[in-house]
């Protein structure tokens, strides 16, 4: 069985972001040394894990998808709230040992860890999979058993007794993808359809924040910008996906947050920045 990949280490990222409180909750975002983009994060934000998991389970737009998703979180948007990533990897470890969610890897070079609460995954099972035998053992058998992000083939055939005709209904049924000829990873329904819908909504805001003068702009502006239309997971889902991802960075101002370096100019507390850091 396969371990699962520590999500605190995931991104591999070398530059670290430093963030500090204050009475006034503004932020920002950098782009390089001067370059900043303006985006006010969450006041009053979450101060634990489950908190803000429904905090960000909240901003998912599950209405968009006309039920073909279920809310689908990425593990490293927590890490936008909870500054402490080990505190943040521990919690999601105890919650899924309690079966409480569901760690998957998705995607190919861009992966992603993503959390789905168990309730939820389920659910959208038993709504998206066809009415087989084999779907109610891998929701009854296989997902308490099984906690990591993929599994062995041989585990499946042996000490789990799938045969091979089950384990192709499970890939059919989009609960299994190939890893590699001995071993699959976990997935949902529709599962790429989330993927393809996350990436084309990052690249959308990163490109937004860089088409601006100096690429930056104030957070209250880019709440404002439009998104493509297929960039349906919102503003703010992105924008605490490209703070815990580490595409940008944050910092305090005077007498507010800020996300950037020493570097960049500096606002009132009205006027919090986001910018990107340059590739």
């Amino acid at each position: 069985m396969n371990k699962r990949p520590s999500s605190s280490n995931f991104y591999g990222q070398s530059k670290k972001f430093r963030v500090s409180t204050s009475s006034a909750q503004a932020s920002a975002i950098e782009y390089g040394d001067t370059h900043k983009l303006d985006v006010s994060l969450v006041s009053n934000t979450p101060s634990d894990i489950e908190a803000a998991l429904v905090y960000l389970k909240s901003k998912f737009p599950t209405q968009k998808f006309e039920g073909r998703l279920p809310p689908v979180l990425l593990v490293h948007q927590l890490y936008s709230i909870i500054k402490c990533k080990t505190s943040v990897d521990r919690e999601i470890n105890c919650l899924q040992a309690k079966g409480a969610v569901r760690i998957f890897k998705l995607g190919g070079e861009e992966a992603a860890l993503v959390i789905i609460s168990s309730d939820d995954l389920v659910n959208h099972i038993i709504q998206h999979c066809p009415r087989k035998p084999v779907i109610n053992r891998f929701v009854k058998e296989l997902i308490p058993k099984v906690q990591d992000v993929s599994i062995d083939k041989a585990l499946l055939q042996g000490d789990l007794g799938f045969t091979q005709q089950e384990i192709s209904d499970l890939v059919s049924a989009g609960l299994l993808t190939l890893r590699s000829a001995a071993s699959f990873w976990f997935s949902f329904p529709n599962a790429g359809e989330f993927m393809r819908t996350y990436l084309k909504g990052r690249k959308s805001v990163l490109r937004t924040i860089r088409k601006c003068k100096f690429s930056e702009i104030l957070q209250f502006e880019l709440e404002q910008r439009k998104l493509e239309k297929s960039a349906k997971l919102g503003m703010l889902y992105h924008i605490h996906d490209i703070i815990g991802a580490e595409l940008v960075k944050w910092y305090v101002l005077w007498g507010g947050l800020k996300i950037g370096n020493s570097g960049c100019h500096l606002l009132s507390i009205a006027d919090p920045l986001i910018t990107c850091i340059p590739c």
